[in-house]
């Protein structure tokens, strides 16, 4: 006698339609065990639901301010510990006229500013170059610092990661990055050459900055020395922060890139992780989060074009933005080059969807339907 198991996808897939939250079980099942083509549906289906065809970008800049740093991760070949020679750190008026020299060209509507842990630099460094940005260029929207290092700054202040972010907001600070998640969990982050604590502080500081109305991204770095249940964890971990404040305006996953770092070096990471894998982490997050956090990045600045447009197809309705001056992906080795809005608007129009020009905060600001 034939017995008929249902498929465990098909409790899933009914789950995410009513918007219930799935569990760590469900997740690393879908990580381990469902067909790609079967996720990016179910993804799809939903993000219709939320944007429809819709799907942003912004004009941004980033700016890597420095490159010194103390934390010296393993995944990361940007860091230098300031005795090199190509140790940098750029005074906030190379931060403004740099900065003007894009803007001129290409209208910037986001400045993504996070360099090193640099030791010697204090918070009037930060909030000086905050004011400079403003004054200068006051349609921009300063996406700025990671967690890491804006935890340094309140050790070094002597003061509270609140205060910390309460003069920065003052300084013109807007939003806060993703930067700095990785993983959570602190087996992995071992490997990874990070603290034990920093996933745990990563989330301390994000709450912070949401209990003040500081809106901020998230992100996970996955392919590296990770399994399923780090990243169903992990996704849960932001699911129940956003729960309790709604704070989070966006969500990239994006995938390591091992040239260059002490992971490969050490044969720990020996090869990048393939499309299929990307396009697995776009659909699973948007299934996860669902309507919670209604903004799924594409990860085209580690793939390409190309695999930002299938990103789309599986769930995610947010490119990100232009890129000039990138600094810390081509340290690895893989040159990302720059991308201009022209071909973003081209590469979605070129598979059906409506692209619109958002701000920082997200807001739309232009269609180009």
């Amino acid at each position: 006698m034939m017995i008929n198991v249902q498929d465990p996808m098909i409790d899933i897939m009914q789950k995410a339609r009513k918007g219930d939250e799935l569990n760590r079980d469900e997740i690393a099942y879908m990580y381990n065990e469902v067909d790609i083509k079967k996720l990016g549906y179910v993804a799809r289906i939903l993000t219709d639901h939320i944007t429809g065809r819709q799907v942003s970008f912004v004009s941004n800049m980033i700016l890597n301010y420095t490159n010194i740093c103390n934390v010296r991760c393993n995944f990361c070949a940007f860091y230098r510990t300031g005795k090199e020679d190509d140790s940098y750190t750029m005074t906030a008026d190379q931060v403004v006229e740099r900065l003007k020299q894009f803007d001129s060209l290409y209208g910037i509507k986001q400045l993504l500013i996070q360099g090193g842990v640099n030791p010697d630099l204090p918070l009037e460094y930060y909030t000086d170059m905050f004011r400079k940005i403003k004054e200068n260029v006051p349609g921009v929207g300063i996406n700025g610092l990671s967690t890491s290092e804006i935890s340094f700054i309140a050790r070094k202040e002597k003061t509270s990661v609140k205060d910390v972010l309460i003069s920065l907001r003052e300084s013109g600070l807007e939003t806060i990055p993703g930067a700095g998640a990785e993983i959570f969990s602190s087996d992995v982050r071992k490997v990874l050459g990070r603290p034990l604590n920093s996933g745990q502080q990563w989330l301390d500081v994000m709450e912070t900055a949401h209990s003040l109305g500081i809106r901020t991204s998230a992100t996970m770095m996955f392919g590296h020395v990770e399994n399923a249940y780090h990243r169903a964890d992990h996704l849960l971990a932001l699911l129940k922060l956003q729960k309790k404040y709604n704070g989070f305006l966006s969500f990239t996953p994006w995938n390591f890139e091992p040239g260059n770092t002490k992971l490969e070096k050490e044969g720990l990471v020996t090869r990048r992780v393939g499309g299929e894998e990307v396009l697995r982490n776009i659909a699973i997050s948007r299934i996860v989060l669902n309507q919670r956090l209604p903004i799924i990045q594409s990860s085209w600045l580690t793939n390409g074009v190309e695999m930002g447009q299938m990103s789309i197809y599986f769930g995610a309705n947010d490119w990100g933005g232009t890129i000039y001056d990138e600094k810390v992906i081509p340290a690895t080795g893989k040159m990302v080059g720059n991308l201009r809005k022209e071909t973003i608007i081209r590469a979605l129009k070129g598979i059906g969807m409506f692209p619109v020009e958002r701000d920082n905060r997200y807001q739309i600001i232009k269609s180009y339907v």
